[in-house]
């Protein structure tokens, strides 16, 4: 999770460098990534779901206050 939390924040820098600019040629691989990352939320959120016993509702409801 962390490596792809990771290769989408340097794709994210790649396709807005900064406050004033967007590289449309970066968002292919900004996209790839982005949704590599949401895959491996998914993985993490079931693995932990299946380990704990408890449903993804249960998981989202440990982090409210």
């Amino acid at each position: 999770m962390r490596r792809a939390a990771a290769l989408h924040n340097l794709t994210w820098e790649a396709l807005v460098p900064d406050q004033f600019t967007v590289d449309v040629r970066a968002e292919a691989a900004e996209e790839r990534a982005y949704f590599a990352m949401a895959a491996e939320k998914a993985r993490l959120r079931d693995h932990i779901c299946a380990t704990y016993g408890i449903s993804a509702r249960e998981l989202a409801s440990l982090a409210m206050p």
